[in-house]
């Protein structure tokens, strides 16, 4: 059996908010957003769950049977989640409010930037120091990332590979795939045009050996990093290789997309923190958050393709 998509933890929370308010102006007020966002929020959470939980009356502000059904249950679910994350924040723990979190820019300013505001909303109360390092970082780089977890000047790390660090724990999050892009769908050969490749990455050393033929035929030029090669891009019929994650960018959504020659790379993107009898509440709700978006970014890239 399929399983159902979970609904926004958003979403949910402002339909607990506005399902005991007065009216929706009320409900934006105690949550401090607009009265348009609460009523978006309302009928993206009715769309997924695929029924009204409002009666649509502008001179009344009463539920439907399945929003007086739900919103009991979800008010007290919240509440105890608060009272929780009180109890966590009380115990003297440095770490349960602040985290430091060191991941590729590139990863950063393509996919995660836009969804913090969910996670923000969801936990107010933590806060969040980020500090970027290479995406497929070098042994002096790894050997950094270890000792910085080791000696907790970082809570989190992403990176891609295998950190060979016996104090520390790691969980893949993605195996990402590079497919060729391309600001204009132009008619002429992928052979014929300049393509921006980082030579050191694994993402261009894996297309070389996957499509030989046309790896040989390039005219490269060569960039540090997958930002510079996007930032070149535009306006030119040039090419580079993007993690496919990215793509779902308002910025990269319209570029031509050459997924005949995409390439999976052999390891994931990982998640990397020091091994702890317990872990502090803020990393543990950073992490699963982490995980539950880039599960429904993936299963969203799917359909689309």
């Amino acid at each position: 059996m399929k399983q159902q998509k979970l609904p926004s933890l958003n979403a949910l929370r402002v339909f607990a908010v506005a399902a005991h308010a007065e009216s929706f102006k009320q409900a934006a007020q105690q949550l401090g957003v607009s009265q348009s966002n609460i009523t978006r929020q309302i009928q993206a959470l009715e769309e997924q769950l695929g029924t009204r939980l409002f009666q649509r009356d502008n001179r009344v502000h009463a539920l439907t049977t399945a929003g007086e059904t739900l919103a009991p249950d979800l008010l007290r679910l919240f509440r105890e989640l608060d009272r929780t994350v009180d109890r966590a924040r009380n115990i003297g723990d440095s770490e349960a409010t602040t985290l430091r979190i060191a991941l590729p820019e590139s990863f950063l300013r393509w996919w995660l930037s836009s969804r913090l505001a969910e996670f923000y909303a969801l936990y107010p109360h933590i806060q969040v120091q980020f500090n970027t390092v290479s995406l497929f970082p070098d042994a002096s780089e790894r050997a950094n990332i270890c000792s910085e977890l080791q000696h907790e000047q970082l809570d989190i790390a992403l990176h891609y590979g295998q950190l060979r660090d016996q104090a520390l724990k790691q969980m893949p999050l993605y195996t990402p795939t590079y497919v060729p892009v391309a600001p204009i769908d132009s008619e002429i050969p992928l052979a014929s045009r300049p393509w921006y490749v980082d030579p050191k990455a694994p993402y261009w050393q894996h297309f070389k050996k996957a499509q030989s033929h046309l790896a040989r035929q390039l005219q490269t030029r060569h960039v540090g990093n997958s930002n510079i090669a996007i930032d070149l891009l535009h306006g030119t019929d040039s090419i580079t290789l993007i993690d496919q994650l990215y793509l779902t960018h308002p910025q990269l959504q319209q570029f031509a997309k050459h997924t005949e020659y995409q390439v999976t790379l052999p390891e994931p993107i990982a998640l990397a923190v020091k091994q702890r009898q317990r872990q502090p509440v803020a990393l543990v709700a950073f992490t699963k958050w982490l995980q539950a978006r880039l599960l429904s970014s993936q299963a969203n890239t799917v359909r689309q393709d």
